[in-house]
């Protein structure tokens, strides 16, 4: 199989070698939408696209949560190849704004029940819209209920004409159209803090998006056709778009969609569906495990796990384990590592080649290295920072040549190298073992302090719900670790539980490393994978 094609050719190119068009390929809100439905979904907007004027190069945007139009946009998107500018469906208005001026998309998808919020912003800056009902691919009881809150809430009735168009109104069209793209061109806009740390948007060609999904599940060792893959992470995060929804269907692999992750409806899905394959984030399985529903699952039918987006404790990952175990499973918690530029997975654990600690091997097609600060290629077993190479890897950030020149480097053989911005090592078997953010590392006495060593021993307390470490300063300006913690439901926070906080910190960590201030919160901030956003916490002020 190749990566040089259109993601419309890679999704359809076995439709006619076998009986897809029957096949439930989607499912939310209760409803299943077979494969043929979905094309001639895709293939309906893509005629409406084309027929709107949107041709080659074009940017579109798609601001929608995980319901079935966002897939059909995708995919037409691509076939009539403009570039999906793929949009946080609960951004703020100035944050819409921002994007829509800086790339300048002519057209928007977006769902009914966000519009009234967006809709002054849109009709300013005059761009088409297509807007999405939550409801359209959903059970008749789903719709009751999304149309009974929609009252309760007084949702405004949407003024269609003009420049707001009805979906319905773009899969009703039909036509011929011709696939406008290929494996080099420009398939999509995402947008992420990456390795810089501030908001990015980069540009990822079909090929790259291609190449990961192949690659990727060939590293699960077997075929997940006839797998029910859990398709909880979003489309705007790039594990979400390429395995979640693009290697998932182009596989065979039916995806049951969640818009907004709850416990009590995914653990239902998950009875329900007897789902085998789930990509998440350490906090989404932290809240199933503590989930007394959860934990009276059945785990016989899971078959892959994996996890990524953040660092995964691992007191809690051999937990989990042993409670799918306990609980008749035989999958175990797949670690992986990767960043937006390179299609957000590089590495991970997989069934045969695993080993704790560690964020696993590359995928096919994937190399890293660690080098120093001169950009030095180390020796397995040093820290440095982590380089990475592949077929995954951006074209770039979108308009921004100096920034990208930056963090991508050529070497002597003309191979493209991402700097990560994040601390690890490779050991001689060729694991990879991520430390921290290289930005986050807090140098006290010479010492390198990693924050995430520190979050790790203070989060296994029972008292502790979360935390974050951060650089602070003395009246002497002097460098210490400030920590900043929420506590678990029934704790209260006291001198008591601080000192044991000091000494859980001083009884397994360097002395350099003992938290000099400890300030207990209701809430940190978090981004919209569910991690804690150090960036965010560093100013945060010192007051309990």
């Amino acid at each position: 199989m190749t990566a040089h094609m259109s993601m419309y050719e890679f999704l359809t190119r076995e439709r006619h070698a076998k009986d897809w068009d029957s096949w439930n390929a989607v499912v939310c809100f209760g409803k299943r939408l077979k494969f043929g439905r979905l094309i001639a979904g895709i293939d309906g907007i893509a005629y409406y696209l084309s027929k709107n004027g949107i041709k080659k190069g074009d940017g579109v945007a798609i601001c929608l949560p995980n319901i079935p139009p966002a897939v059909m946009a995708f995919y037409a998107v691509n076939k009539c190849g403009a570039v999906a500018n793929i949009i946080h469906p609960m951004i703020s208005e100035y944050g819409l704004l921002n994007i829509i001026k800086k790339t300048a998309p002519k057209l928007i998808f977006i769902a009914d029940i966000f519009y009234e919020k967006y809709k002054t912003v849109l009709s300013d800056i005059g761009i088409a819209v297509v807007v999405c009902p939550m409801n359209k691919y959903a059970s008749p009881i789903i719709k009751i209920g999304i149309a009974a809150k929609k009252a309760k809430e007084k949702v405004l009735p949407i003024a269609y004409g003009g420049k707001v168009a009805r979906f319905a109104d773009t899969i009703k069209k039909r036509g011929r159209v011709d696939v406008c793209t290929g494996g080099g061109d420009v398939a999509a806009y995402l947008h992420s803090g990456g390795t810089t740390g501030e908001s990015k948007t980069i540009v990822l060609s079909n090929y790259a998006i291609n190449a990961v999904a192949i690659n990727a599940t060939a590293g699960l060792g077997c075929s997940i056709e006839n797998d029910a893959g859990f398709m909880v992470l979003p489309i705007f995060h790039g594990f979400g778009l390429a395995i979640n929804m693009h290697a998932a269907l182009g596989f065979g692999c039916r995806i049951v969609m969640l818009p907004k992750f709850t416990v009590k409806e995914a653990v239902r899905i998950i009875k329900k569906e007897k789902i085998s394959f789930i990509v998440g984030v350490p906090t989404m399985y932290e809240k199933l495990l503590n989930d007394k529903r959860f934990r009276r699952l059945s785990c016989k039918n899971f078959r892959f796990l994996i996890c990524g987006g953040d660092s995964l404790n691992p007191v809690f990952r051999e937990k989990f384990d042993a409670h799918v175990a306990s609980r008749g499973g035989k999958a175990r918690l797949l670690e992986g590592y990767g960043l937006t530029e390179i299609v957000t997975v590089s590495s991970f654990n997989t069934p045969s080649q695993y080993r704790a600690g560690s964020v696993g091997k590359p995928i096919l097609g994937v190399e890293a290295k660690i080098v120093d600060d001169n950009g030095i290629e180390l020796p397995r077993g040093s820290y440095g920072e982590i380089l990475l190479s592949g077929p995954g890897l951006m074209e770039g950030y979108y308009n921004d040549e100096i920034t990208t020149n930056e963090v991508i480097k050529t070497d002597e053989n003309g191979k493209r190298w991402l700097k990560t911005g994040d601390c690890g090592l490779i050991d001689d078997d060729g694991f990879i073992f991520f430390k921290d953010r290289i930005k986050r590392m807090i140098i006290i006495a010479g010492v390198n302090i990693f924050p995430s060593e520190i979050e790790e021993v203070v989060s296994l307390m029972p008292e502790i719900k979360m935390c974050c470490a951060v650089e602070g300063r003395t009246k002497e300006n002097k460098i210490i670790i400030k920590l900043f913690v929420v506590l678990n439901d029934g704790y209260k926070y006291s001198l008591t539980l601080e000192n044991k906080i000091i000494k859980t910190c001083a009884d397994n960590l360097i002395k350099f490393a003992v938290p000099g201030k400890v300030i207990a919160k209701k809430s940190l901030p978090v981004t919209i994978v569910g991690k804690v956003n150090y960036r965010l916490v560093e100013q945060m002020n010192d007051e309990e």
